[in-house]
């Protein structure tokens, strides 16, 4: 989460991601603002720089395919990038898996969207998943690998967290054993890349 101050006003965002974790049925965008006094103006940010252009819905189901597809755009912009580079990359294997895994589970989530929701969703990359791919340009060798592990690393943990936040109101068994098998690929993730960068 961001927070933004100017004079006594206080600005409190969710992103694209962050707003999983206030329910999957609650608004794209959250502003609180507290003011202590009533100097000075505020300025804020575009709502649609800080969250995905997507409905909510009234279906858990529905809403968890539409925010978990949007993420995975995003890690596979990441290995695309990786992947596609001229330059000499250790982590180029690693962005080939994730977009091998990734892209298979994209797949298999919009078609669920078109055969259970009559819904022809395409998939965007959100603001602050844009924001990680664009942090690995003009970087190359070390200092580009240790970027798109700490990316994908804080990638993964929004998706556990997406996860944990879906479970409980789960209804499509199909989709219940899906994301519990992501969360369970994805910490593995976690751990190893963890592991990598302490070497």
């Amino acid at each position: 989460m961001r927070y933004h101050s100017t004079n006594c006003i206080r600005l409190h965002l969710a992103t694209s991601t962050e707003r999983t974790f206030i329910g999957l049925a609650a608004a794209a965008l959250i502003v609180t603002i507290s003011a202590c006094g009533t100097q000075g103006n505020a300025k804020t940010e575009s709502a649609g720089a800080a969250t995905s252009a997507i409905a909510v819905t009234a279906d858990p189901d529905h809403e968890f395919l539409r925010m978990m597809t949007d993420h995975h755009k995003g890690m596979i912009l990441m290995a695309h990038e990786t992947i596609e580079s001229k330059v000499k990359l250790g982590v180029k294997p690693i962005a080939a898996r994730l977009d091998k895994e990734q892209d298979a589970e994209m797949d298999q989530m919009t078609t669920m969207l078109e055969q259970q929701f009559k819904d022809p969703y395409a998939p965007k990359v959100t603001a602050d998943n844009q924001a990680m791919a664009d942090q690995l340009k003009g970087k190359s060798g070390s200092e580009y690998d240790r970027t798109f592990l700490e990316n994908v690393i804080k990638h993964h943990e929004q998706a556990v967290k997406m996860i944990d936040a879906y479970l409980p109101t789960a209804k499509m068994p199909e989709l219940k054993k899906m994301a519990v098998k992501m969360k369970a690929v994805q910490s593995a993730e976690i751990a190893e890349f963890k592991k990598r960068l302490m070497k």
